[in-house]
């Protein structure tokens, strides 16, 4: 059988292979996308210029508030300046107007306000919120005092020495109202709580609202653990002072063996004084 015998084409010799690495790739893409590169660029030094813009911003912010702050802390808690003698060269200056103290602590009332109305996100917009509920309650506006409380208590439960004196303050409130179940509850969660500076008073506190609510045996058990617990301190002091009052029983019982002592030793006196011999008499 006969075969057809088909001609062999000749191969093309294969190209060598070329090995890029990724560094001269990206330099090839750069040099070809140059708009690319320069629009990063750009945008980078924009991020780095916003990005001061707002960190400078923020800072001045920041300074006005706590400015605002330090001038409502003066008003606040600083006593009215005296008024100073105007001697005669200043008979023709203006008259400095020293404010009441119901005028400072509404005015400081007032620029607590405004910190927390133009500068809500700054550090000191958490002292304003705290501290404003002082003014109020200094000016005797408990209702808006109580509100400031529990809104601190709320939103930075994290400040804890401020969350407590917020607690105390709310408490002290409570009392005024004649809300006495929500004092007791309150310095009773004061004084339950691991370190905190204001225990000894908030455990006072507690014991005085159980004993004007008629429960003596549970206020006596407390102020006698105060007395002992906080012995430098005034309100242990005042405690053992409580403790006593609440305790007539002992305290005439120690009055007794007191007397009885008392009695006995005067009693031997009188014995040694009438057994003693009469001087003899001289006769003539």
């Amino acid at each position: 059988m006969p075969y057809k015998i088909r001609p062999q084409k000749n191969k093309e010799a294969a190209a060598p292979v070329q090995i890029v690495t990724k560094s001269e790739r990206l330099f090839v893409w750069i040099s070809n996308h140059p708009q690319w590169v320069w629009g990063g660029i750009a945008l980078v030094i924009l991020l780095g210029v916003m990005t001061f813009t707002v960190q400078y911003f923020n800072q001045q912010a920041e300074e006005a508030a706590w400015a605002i702050e330090s001038e409502a802390s003066k008003l606040l808690n600083e006593p009215p300046p005296l008024p100073k003698p105007i001697s005669e060269e200043e008979e023709d200056a203006p008259i400095e107007i020293i404010l009441s103290e119901t005028e400072r602590l509404e005015k400081a009332a007032g620029l607590y306000e405004k910190i927390l109305t133009e500068h809500a996100d700054s550090n000191a917009a958490v002292v304003a919120l705290y501290e404003s509920g002082n003014a109020y309650e200094k000016l005797g506006q408990n209702d808006k005092a109580e509100t400031r409380f529990l809104a601190f208590i709320e939103k930075y439960p994290n400040e804890r020495s401020l969350s407590v004196l917020s607690k105390m303050k709310l408490a002290y409130l409570y009392q005024k109202k004649g809300d006495v179940s929500g004092a007791i509850n309150l310095f009773r969660e004061i004084y339950e709580s691991p370190d905190v500076e204001i225990q000894d008073q908030a455990g006072f506190e507690l014991a005085r609202a159980l004993e004007s609510q008629g429960k003596h045996d549970e206020a006596k058990a407390l102020f006698e653990a105060l007395s002992t617990q906080y012995i430098e301190s005034p309100w242990g002091i005042e405690a053992k002072a409580r403790f006593v009052l609440l305790s007539p029983s002992e305290s005439t019982t120690e009055t007794d063996e007191a007397k009885e002592e008392t009695s006995e030793n005067t009693d031997a006196d009188v014995s040694e004084e009438k057994t003693e011999p009469l001087p003899e008499e001289i006769s003539d």
